[in-house]
């Protein structure tokens, strides 16, 4: 039986192990890491795209050839859904995943018997991470990718939880609308700054 909540992707096990696994990628050693930063969450996002219906219309053929030209930038939830789920990430990232998983309980079995990737201390999860890192494994470089997405992305993709990871990069948000002017670009020009008050209340 599969221990997977309503409406989630990923069963408990498999949840907990990838935020271990994220942790230890993004330590809070010092701050907030990739669990204060909610960066499972994001990953649970792109894996939840494998669940849209695959009825496309000619509208959304044509957003994909959009996406293809000009990524993801400035769409909402559900049409990026869509064109993961039309551009093949959502259902080969999440078989990824559930392999991934798999294999980091299989290391750990060999550092420490009878137990999987969560029961490791940190020392012993970073020693099954860094043995994938060193071999190119190509679930670490997947999940090495999703989660500086999940810490340094944009809080509206689910992960950079209360703008952690800007937080860690000194970076107070969009500078919308003055993208386009140097040293701004594309992303700043097109993403209004939702938290210009906080800003502003600032540097007051």
């Amino acid at each position: 039986m599969s221990d997977t909540d309503s409406g989630s992707v990923l069963s408990d096990h498999e949840r907990t192990t990838i935020e271990a696994a994220a942790a230890r990628i993004v330590p809070s050693d010092e701050g907030a890491g990739a669990r204060e930063a909610g960066v499972i969450d994001y990953i649970e996002g792109l894996l939840a795209a494998d669940d849209v219906d695959t009825d496309i219309s000619p509208r959304e053929k044509k957003e994909y050839a959009n996406f293809i030209l000009g990524g993801m930038g400035g769409r909402t939830e559900e049409q990026q859904a869509t064109l993961f789920k039309l551009h093949g990430t959502g259902s080969r990232h999440l078989q990824a995943y559930r392999d991934g998983v798999r294999e980091l309980d299989r290391a750990a079995a060999e550092v420490a018997s009878g137990k999987d990737f969560r029961g490791l201390d940190d020392e012993g999860q970073d020693q099954v991470l860094t043995v994938l890192d060193e071999r190119k494994d190509p679930f670490f470089t997947l999940l090495l990718t999703h989660t500086m997405e999940g810490f340094y992305g944009h809080p509206r993709h689910g992960g950079n939880k209360d703008r952690a990871g800007w937080e860690v990069l000194g970076y107070p948000g969009p500078s919308f609308p003055h993208g386009n002017e140097k040293p701004y670009g594309w992303y700043d020009a097109n993403e209004p700054d939702e938290f210009a008050e906080e800003k502003k209340d600032r540097s007051s």
